[in-house]
């Protein structure tokens, strides 16, 4: 037995180009169980109220849901969910596109760890919120209020972690980053073996340790140019890069533009 409402959106193509948009959302009291099905798009299902099941995946492994606990269900994997007997309220939604690809990738959304108990309820219900009165309204720019209500979904759900520790590492790992260090060498200082530095670097910047180091000295070196009367040779350098040649074809090979040519764009006349 179902009590409550749904409503379903049709994005267009030019909506479509924004990375992610909402297929659907509802909220409901259910005391069914879903049967077992495979979706096309992603969905995020939040247990408001009342305690039941999630089995996803190969394996069919039955995990318990608690009131206050969000689960994501991903295309093409089989799953299964439902209440006790005593039967829940739920909130659910369906998107899809590139972002939410993305968004896996960097380990926004985990396949193998689709079951999320929510210490703090209310960023997450305060999206699922805003994604139901876009649907329900259905007014003009609809569409674009609920996928941006999505990205604030997931955002919440990934910021529930404690990541404290991940935090210090990677401030250890900004500090030294212009430093001529190797990963083990910053994994050592930062108090981690290298494989969690792999880890914790490639769950918060989706790139590898020496991806995430480049990119830190290019930030700087960008901040220099646009800010500093350094030479561009005197910037390679304090960004760890001794040789000014190797260095503007590094800066120009990332950026698409050469140092200086990034001065003159970015550099904003000063007032004497």
């Amino acid at each position: 037995m179902v009590q409550g409402w749904s409503r379903y959106l049709t994005p267009t193509p030019v909506q479509r180009r924004l990375g992610l948009v909402c297929l659907g959302a509802g909220q409901k009291q259910e005391l069914d169980p879903c049967p077992p099905r495979i979706l096309r798009s992603h969905a995020a299902v939040l247990v408001v109220d009342g305690q039941g099941w999630l089995e996803s995946g190969e394996s069919g492994r039955r995990s318990a849901i608690t009131a206050g606990s969000l689960f994501w269900l991903f295309p093409g994997v089989r799953h299964s969910y439902g209440p006790d007997g005593r039967g829940w309220e739920e909130i659910w939604m369906l998107f899809e596109g590139p972002a939410v690809d993305a968004y896996e990738e960097l380990g926004y959304l985990s396949r193998d760890e689709p079951l999320i108990p929510l210490v703090d309820l209310f960023p997450a219900r305060s999206a699922m919120d805003r994604v139901l009165a876009a649907c329900r309204q259905q007014h003009a720019g609809a569409e674009v209020e609920a996928a941006h209500a999505v990205h604030a979904l997931i955002l919440a759900v990934q910021n529930r972690r404690d990541d404290r520790a991940d935090g210090a590492v990677l401030a250890t790992l900004r500090e030294g980053a212009c430093e001529p260090w190797s990963v083990a060498e910053h994994a050592r200082r930062a108090g981690v073996p290298v494989s969690a530095l792999r880890q914790v670097v490639r769950r918060h910047g989706g790139c590898s340790p020496k991806e995430y180091l480049l990119r830190i000295r290019l930030n700087r070196a960008k901040e220099l140019l646009a800010e500093s009367d350094l030479t561009v040779a005197e910037i390679g350098r304090l960004v760890g890069h001794d040789d000014p040649a190797y260095f503007s074809r590094l800066f120009t090979r990332r950026t698409g533009m050469a140092p200086r040519d990034f001065r003159a764009q970015e550099r904003r006349p000063r007032s004497s």
